[in-house]
This record gives C-alpha cells, structure tokens and sequence, in this order.
C-alpha cells in the first residue's frame, strides 16, 4: 500500500468505445460507478447490474441499470433475460462483499462465494451460453491481492474467517481468469488487482482515531481504483494476464497460489455443477 496512490496507473483517456456495449456487475456505486463514468466517456453504451437501482453520486445520466441480485442464481438468469439482444464487447466482473460475519445464501453456498465467485460464474457463463458475447469481447475479473491470504476457495468454508474467506475469493476470481484464459480463448479474459480502496466496502470509511488517519494516508480514492478496470477493459493488455494497480502485468511464479490448475479446474468443476440447473 505504500505510496500506492502516486504509484498507481492511469487509463489513457482512449481508445474510443463508441458502438460497444458492457455490462458491469455494481456499476452505479463505489469504485463500480467509475468505472462506468469512465467507459460512458469513451463513448461505450453501460448497463449496470445491481442489487438496487441506484442514484450514485447525483446519478449517472447514461447508465441503464438492471436489478441483479449475485448471491441468488435464479436472479442472476433472470436479470441475463433482461439485459437485451445487444452483443456484450466487455464484461466487467467488480461487485464484491466483505463480510465480517458468517452468512448463507439462497442457494445454500456462503454468501461471499456466492456473490464474488459462483454469481459471476454463471453470468459469463449464461452470456457465452446464448452466444450474448461480441467477437474479440473482454472479462474482467476483480481479483486482489487479497488473494495471498488463501490457498483454497472453499463453498462453505469450516471455522469462518472474514479476511481468509474474502482472499479464498479472490483466489477463486484469478482462478476463474485463467480457466476462462484456457477454456474460451477467443475471449480475453482479465483479473485485476485495482488497489486497497477507501470506501465503505470494508468499514475503512467508517474508522475513527488513528486508523482512521493511517487509512486516508495509505489508501486510494474509488476514482483511482477504478483505473486497473478501465485498463483491462480497453488498452492492449496481454490476455490471461493478472493487471496490478501499481505494478501492471503481473509475472506469478509456478509456485504461485493462483498458477494452481489443478485447483482451479476442480472450482471450474464445482462451479459448473452448481449452476448446472440454469445452463
């Protein structure tokens, strides 16, 4: 986190995205709402899927916004039906929760697996299934190096963790890229690590004292966290690739967590047996 703020890298303000269509999980708050005033700017048409329909800060005039809830399937198939018969060009995986305390689903998976992992897998894999996605389209996945504090992304994980739960998903996030990498390689696929983010995601807002003070010093603005996004979404970034905030493409060594295949093939596994009654 250090310096991170002077350190991280900014999206060039082209090319342009007249005539393309993304779709962005969370895109009309938090880091997502910039992400979707960034792309808007570049001409591309955005439609927000979120668990409410919000103003954002004074309202984003361009976004379309579709009620989606990630954490209940059936939601998530019903919101793919909404979104219209315009092939997707980018697909924006960012929405996320960090929960301090053990929770279920609908679908009887813990509700941090099912919102960071198993609902963004059955939307790529709805929108490859009805054949929604554009030649040459792009998913991006929001990781983090969060990751590093994991080694399995577990459905219901045993003895609740917050931080080991939240980093088992995002380990499943840069999972799920590089299977996507393998799998549909006429996709470009993407994991990103945007930056340790001051926000209210996770109760950094809200601190107080010292905390407080350290967190406004080490942490980034949503705006500039919305940066590793907009560069995986539109600049010549090598497919497959894990996209760092500060550090850009990211070299993992094979010893890596998140070069596992083995691991990430049996989530890939489990993920589609999951989703099976909606594919």
């Amino acid at each position: 986190m250090f310096r991170q703020g002077a350190r991280t890298r900014i999206c060039p303000p082209g090319p342009r995205l007249d005539g393309k269509t993304v779709l962005i999980t969370g895109g009309s708050a938090g880091v997502g709402e910039y992400v979707s005033r960034g792309l808007i700017a570049r001409g591309a048409k955005v439609v927000s899927l979120s668990r409410g329909i919000s103003q954002g800060k004074g309202g984003i005039a361009d976004l379309r916004q579709v009620k989606c809830d990630l954490s209940c399937l059936q939601s998530v198939a019903d919101a793919v039906g909404k979104v219209g018969d315009q092939k997707i060009d980018i697909l924006i995986c960012n929405s996320g929760v960090l929960l301090h305390d053990h929770e279920m689903a609908s679908d009887e998976v813990e509700m941090t697996f099912a919102v960071n992992v198993l609902g963004h897998h059955l939307l790529y894999r709805l929108l490859i299934e009805q054949g929604k996605f554009a030649e040459d389209a792009r998913i991006v996945m929001t990781s983090g190096d969060a990751y590093v504090m994991a080694q399995t992304c577990d459905v219901n994980p045993l003895n609740y963790s917050s931080n080991r739960v939240y980093g088992g998903s995002k380990l499943g996030n840069l999972w799920q890229m590089r299977e996507l990498a393998i799998r549909y390689p006429a996709l470009k696929s993407y994991a990103i690590h945007p930056g340790v983010i001051l926000s209210g995601f996770g109760g950094f807002a809200e601190q107080g004292g010292l905390r407080s003070w350290l967190a406004k010093r080490l942490l980034i603005s949503e705006e500039l966290g919305a940066q590793a996004a907009l560069i995986a979404a539109t600049q010549d970034v090598p497919s497959g690739t894990y996209w760092h905030n500060v550090w850009g493409v990211m070299d993992l060594p094979e010893d890596d967590a998140g070069m596992d295949r083995q691991k990430s093939g049996a989530l890939w596994d489990q993920l589609e047996l999951l989703s099976a009654a909606y594919l």
